[in-house]
């Protein structure tokens, strides 16, 4: 297999792909016989999923009889990819999925959309299907061998366009009366891709939007401000303005639900722990699916149930990783975080806090766009005039920086 270079990006798509994926599916499920609820990895099946029940309905009628764009919002841990992937491998809709978080690899270059839209391609669930109609695409190469299919993308020369691959998708889609999903986890990553010499991706859905009626696009963000900045629907300018789009928020669980899930996870693990430590652990983890599936993993791997401390304090250590990064991008981040999280929620306390401790006056322009931008990063939440913590756990960590 000739070796990818700067001028084209190869993908292998082999023939004992499919027995390597059903191994990988039988591993996978012998672990599910132990860890289901609990296993950290997203899920991938209904069965692996807890109570979004309603959630797949709604996608479902979104694909069916809804707007070519689709949002799929909600903060970290909240269970956005394990949703898409179950709701993409049960449906039965022909589809992409993209982890944008990937182009970071890349420097969010031109090649790095070629590579993850490739890879993409590659290991769509109708890969063999879609050969067909993406040969003589000029800029694709299609191969094929006794081992397998290789698909080749030749960037340099800027063909094939990504809208003529989706034009292709949206013929197959067309030809068996169905949507073809191009999906996109943490879509807000895309922003980047903007600039000089590079590629708006917004410019790409208003094409698909306006002429290919079989393509729809799934996307999921976690900074759902920053995601919201980037599609700027509501701006003259952007490629979007003025689209119709159907939005899907995914909510925490309730206390009551929490308790259900922690029980019926360890129910699967074969223990029973008393309600006192499943409430103290729903009372601390706040409805987060992730938390609360990090804490049961820990406590079976662990076999004790007395961890939450321990537990919590390693989810802590988590977030103050992430409000680090944030810090590091202006001097007042820190000393906002640190006011709410002590319980100075309005402007003015914000502010007085902010200029005791930097000793200095706060420009109050400077002051309302860091906490926009909290809240664009889903630290934050403003309700009645008063900001606030979306998430304990980040409460809790800006106490500590």
């Amino acid at each position: 297999m000739r070796r990818p270079t700067i001028r084209s990006l190869t993908i292998v798509y082999i023939g004992s792909f499919h027995l390597f994926l059903f191994l990988s599916r039988v591993v996978t499920w012998l672990l599910g016989c132990i860890f289901i609820l609990f296993d950290p990895r997203p899920k991938e099946s209904r069965r692996e999923l807890f109570d979004r029940e309603k959630e797949l309905k709604i996608l479902e009628e979104f694909v069916e009889k809804g707007s070519p764009i689709i949002l799929c919002l909600g903060v970290r841990r909240i269970g956005k990819t394990s949703l898409l992937k179950t709701f993409l491998n049960e449906s039965g809709y022909p589809y992409i999925f993209i982890n944008a978080r990937k182009l970071s690899e890349y420097g969010y270059s031109i090649a790095g959309l070629y590579r993850v839209f490739s890879e993409a391609i590659a290991q769509t669930n109708v890969f063999n299907r879609i050969i067909d109609y993406l040969k003589g695409l000029r800029g694709i190469n299609i191969t094929v061998s006794g081992v397998g299919f290789g698909i080749e993308f030749n960037w340099r020369r800027r063909e094939p366009s990504i809208t003529s691959i989706l034009e292709r998708l949206d013929h197959y889609a067309k030809d068996r009366e169905t949507y073809f999903l191009v999906t996109i986890d943490e879509a807000q990553e895309l922003r980047f891709l903007k600039g000089f010499n590079k590629i708006d991706f917004r410019e790409i859905m208003a094409y698909s939007y306006d002429n290919l009626r079989n393509i729809k696009f799934i996307l999921s963000g976690s900074e759902i401000g920053l995601l919201y900045d980037f599609l700027e629907f509501n701006n003259y300018s952007s490629p979007l303005y003025g689209r119709v789009r159907d939005e899907l928020i995914i909510e925490r669980f309730s206390k009551e639900e929490s308790i259900r899930f922690l029980e019926k996870g360890f129910e699967e693990a074969g223990m029973k722990p008393s309600k006192e430590v499943i409430e103290k652990a729903v009372d601390l983890l706040d409805g987060i699916p992730g938390w609360l599936s990090f804490y049961g993993y820990k406590a079976v791997q662990m076999k004790n149930f007395d961890i939450i401390d321990k537990v919590l304090e390693e989810a802590i250590q988590t977030a103050l990783d992430e409000l680090n990064k944030i810090i590091k991008a202006g001097k007042y981040y820190r000393h906002i975080l640190r006011a709410i999280a002590m319980g100075y929620k309005n402007w003015s306390l914000i502010k007085r806090s902010v200029e005791t401790w930097t000793g200095s006056h706060v420009n109050n322009k400077i002051l309302y766009n860091n906490l926009v931008r909290l809240i664009n990063l889903t630290i934050l939440s403003k309700e009645n005039d008063k900001y606030d913590f979306i998430d304990n756990i980040y409460r809790e960590a800006a106490k500590r920086i």
